[in-house]
C-alpha cells in the first residue's frame, strides 16, 4: 500500500487458529464438520462481511448438501463445478448473531487470504497493516470466538482476491451486494444497482459478469 507522497505503509500477515476444542458457536461447529467430511482443498473468501459473506470452497467429495441447506446460517449455496477432481461450491454464509458486531474487513483495509480446515481446527491468514490486524483478531476474541496466533510476519506474497478486480468492478460489485443484489431472493434487480451507480443496466450487468468471472478464476483456479 503506498501513500500520496510515495511513502509506502508495509502489510503483515497474521495467521491464526480457531482451535477445534473451543469453537464457541455452535453453527460454525457444525458447519466446519460438513467441510472436514468433504476433505476441503481451498477455501477462499470472495465478498467478507466480518465473519460472514461469499466463500467459494474447493471440495474433494461433494457436501452433503442436504445438511448444509438445514443449517440456518447458510442462506443459499451453489454448485459451481461437476467435475469429481474439481468440486467446487460458493456459499453465503450469514452468522447473524456475529455478523453485525464485524465491519466488512474491507472497511480496514484487512483480506482474508486462505482459510485451512485441518484436526487441529481453523487457520485463517489475514492481510493488512499491525494496528489492523490487531483489532480484528481483538474483535473476534470479544466476540467469543478464541483464536490462537501462530506466526506474524511481513507480507510479499501474491494480492488478495479483490485485487482481480477493476477498480470499477470492485465498486459494482460492492453496491450490488450492499443492496440485496446477491440475497436469494434478489431484492434488487440489476437496473436498481445500476441506477444507484447511475450507469446503463447494461453496463453494470458486464461489470458483475466480469467481476464475478474473475473472482471465481482466481479462488477456483478456473480457466
Amino acid at each position: 500500500m503506498h501513500l500520496p507522497n510515495g511513502a509506502m505503509i508495509m502489510k503483515r500477515e497474521a495467521v491464526v487458529r480457531i482451535p477445534t476444542a473451543e469453537f464457541s458457536h455452535p453453527g460454525l461447529e457444525a458447519f466446519i464438520s460438513l467441510c472436514r467430511d468433504a476433505g476441503v482443498k481451498k477455501w477462499r473468501p470472495a465478498v467478507c462481511t466480518g465473519p460472514g459473506g461469499i466463500v467459494a470452497i474447493q471440495v474433494e467429495r461433494p457436501f452433503d448438501e442436504e445438511q448444509l441447506s438445514a443449517l440456518e446460517y447458510v442462506a443459499w449455496w451453489e454448485r459451481t463445478n461437476q467435475a469429481t477432481a474439481a468440486i467446487g461450491y460458493l456459499i453465503k454464509l450469514d452468522i447473524s448473531d456475529l455478523t453485525d458486531e464485524f465491519p466488512p474487513l474491507h472497511e480496514l483495509n484487512v483480506s482474508n487470504e486462505e482459510i485451512t480446515v485441518n484436526d487441529h481446527g481453523l487457520d485463517i491468514s489475514f492481510v493488512g497493516t499491525q494496528e489492523a490486524l490487531s483489532y480484528v483478531v481483538s474483535q473476534y476474541i470479544d466476540a467469543g470466538i478464541p483464536m490462537d496466533l501462530r506466526a506474524i510476519t511481513d507480507y510479499h506474497g501474491p494480492t488478495g482476491v479483490l485485487d482481480s478486480l477493476t477498480h470499477r468492478q470492485h465498486e459494482v460489485v460492492r453496491i450490488a451486494y450492499e443492496m440485496g443484489y446477491y440475497e436469494i431472493p434478489r431484492r434488487v434487480s440489476s437496473v436498481e444497482v445500476a441506477a444507484e451507480l447511475d450507469l446503463d443496466q447494461s453496463t453494470v450487468s458486464e461489470h458483475l459478469q466480469r467481476a464475478e468471472r474473475n473472482l471465481l478464476r482466481h479462488v477456483l483456479d478456473a480457466d
